[in-house]
């Protein structure tokens, strides 16, 4: 069986975001589900990761085919070096999700020693990634598992809403996201719950609140192109129905009106709730097809599946993915 190094974050304590699911884990567990046999280093766990990572490659009998990284700021650049002279014949693919002004510093030191990077956005932001002439960049619309993020048919009253926010204020560059976080949290004239602005939910207790509620709504910190929260795929895995501040790029892989929705306003918001809110057919049978279109390309085993397909041919199968 083929073999897959992932280093990444797999112990739930460690993640430090507002899903209690490592997004690492997605991507482990599409290469599985692809057929490949994979060890999953916690780099997080272990006090001398950069040691004990090149000490691990090197005692291995059966070398890796694939070395993915997940964020791994612990990571150095140097040791990265190491594996791919160890390594020379396996492709070394990293992803990330974190957006900032400008790209992380860890993540461009990796990058010199990397064959693909996947980002979750697309646009200038995900070409500044591309640090030599050699490394593909690709984004990615979005990721779930479908394993986790499920449908839970009776959730008890406590976790009932009409519209559900999760997630903490924003620092980036878009300053309506916190406009529509203190307008929710206000809002009187439906029953809104409001999560991870202190305190992250846990698991079941996120999942709960997804399962119970009407109108999930997303907003990001940060405006890139095809750039969303894990929200978008996690809360439609769900089935549940997603209304999201527009994200340039998102018409390309999404129908507005029949998978999820959007709005630009803090008015348009408010309309398009109440409209959903009256609408409750169109609204579970949009969230209903949204959630079967995050199931066939975006849970682990399609997902993986195409960026495998990327690795070999350079290509994606769907014509919403940006490869530069």
């Amino acid at each position: 069986m083929r073999k897959a190094l992932c280093i990444g974050v797999y112990n739930p304590r460690l993640i430090f975001q507002a899903s209690p699911y490592c997004g690492d884990n997605v991507f482990a567990k599409g290469l599985e589900e692809n057929e490949y046999e994979v060890i999953r280093f916690d780099y997080r766990l272990i006090k001398e990761p950069n040691q004990e990572l090149v000490r691990l490659v090197t005692s291995m009998k059966e070398k890796p085919e694939i070395v993915w990284f997940g964020k791994a700021e612990r990571i150095l650049p140097s040791t990265i070096e190491v594996l791919r002279q160890a390594l020379p014949d396996a492709v070394f693919v990293k992803w990330a999700a974190d957006v900032r002004n400008e790209p992380a510093t860890h993540d461009l030191g990796h990058l010199q020693y990397i064959d693909l990077f996947l980002g979750t956005f697309a646009g200038e932001y995900l070409k500044k990634h591309k640090v030599t002439p050699k490394l593909k960049v690709m984004n990615i619309m979005t990721f779930t598992d479908s394993s986790f993020y499920k449908s839970i048919k009776k959730v008890s009253k406590e976790w009932k809403s009409e519209v559900l926010w999760t997630g903490r204020k924003g620092f980036g560059d878009n300053p309506m996201r916190n406009l529509i976080i203190d307008h929710l949290s206000n809002k009187e004239s439906v029953n809104v719950k409001t999560f991870g602005l202190n305190d992250w939910l846990g698991d079941p207790e996120y999942l709960y609140a997804i399962n119970g509620t009407k109108i999930g709504v997303g907003s990001n910190s940060f405006n890139r192109r095809k750039y969303s929260s894990d929200r978008l795929g996690n809360y439609m895995a769900c089935g549940t129905f997603y209304l999201t501040q527009y994200i340039d790029g998102l018409e390309e892989c999404f129908e507005r009106g029949k998978e999820l929705d959007w709005f630009n306003s803090i008015e348009e918001l408010d309309e398009k709730i109440e409209y959903y809110l009256k609408n409750e057919k169109e609204r579970k049978k949009i969230a209903k097809k949204g959630q079967k279109k995050i199931l066939k390309y975006f849970d682990t085993k399609p997902l993986v599946e195409n960026i495998l397909n990327v690795i070999k041919t350079g290509k994606s199968k769907y014509s919403w993915d940006e490869i530069y």
